[in-house]
């Protein structure tokens, strides 16, 4: 049998994290672009999808409507760290993460 303690489980699974690439980190190198809040959450776009026609605020609310619908329904995939949902087969994901929602393309992810 093996005895796992707290201190043990509550370590990073691959050893000790060197680098945490943000999501302000890709704000900054212009891979997100920041679009607002939902709640204490930030919202983000990859500036790939946003150059996509998302720069028009009604087409943006209504994709953060849609991805909001699908992410409130739980899946068995969910983790404790990240959700993902499929708007749009091979054209539209979005995720929710301790670092907030993002909208993406899946060659984004």
């Amino acid at each position: 049998m093996i005895h796992v303690t707290d201190q043990e489980a509550q370590a990073e699974p691959f050893g000790e994290v060197i680098y945490r690439y943000t999501a302000e980190n890709a704000v900054e190198d212009g891979l997100f672009v920041p679009v607002g809040t939902i709640g204490d959450y930030p919202v983000y776009f990859t500036s790939n999808l946003f150059a996509e026609g998302y720069e028009d605020a009604g087409r943006r609310r209504e994709l953060v409507r849609r991805g909001l619908g699908l992410l409130r329904h739980r899946d068995p995939e969910d983790t404790e760290y990240m959700r993902l949902r499929v708007i749009e087969k091979d054209r539209i994901w979005v995720t929710l993460t301790g670092e907030g929602y993002t909208f993406m393309k899946p060659e984004d992810y």
